[in-house]
């Protein structure tokens, strides 16, 4: 027969090495979880930062989509405005149109 030998009770210095062991673990476990590659508190905001910043960017696209939808069915639809945008983009004349041009030449040296 195997006979169960009585539990000894730590001593006020083993229970205070214990404690302070314990301690030490948490802290390790909590520098952890907040800096933790890829999972930590850390990497969690910055992906909320990389997120907020292209829902921005997502926005800014859309509104410039918008615009130039609107430029397109403006082209498309109103003959004057496109009249106006090939003259004053792209120089373009109607038949038998001459262009003078009054400005004065500078002297090359």
């Amino acid at each position: 027969m195997v006979r169960k030998r009585p539990k000894k009770k730590l001593t006020p210095l083993q229970e205070n090495r214990l404690l302070k062991i314990i301690i030490v673990l948490i802290i390790i476990a909590v520098i952890w979880l907040l800096c933790a590659p890829g999972t930590g508190l850390y990497s969690l905001m910055k992906q909320r930062r990389i997120t907020a910043d292209l829902e921005k960017q997502t926005n800014e696209l859309e509104q410039t989509n918008e615009q130039l939808r609107a430029e397109i069915d403006r082209l498309i639809h109103d003959d004057a405005y496109l009249e106006q945008v090939a003259r004053e983009k792209y120089g373009l004349l109607k038949k038998n149109e001459r262009v003078f041009d009054f400005s004065t030449k500078r002297k090359e040296d």
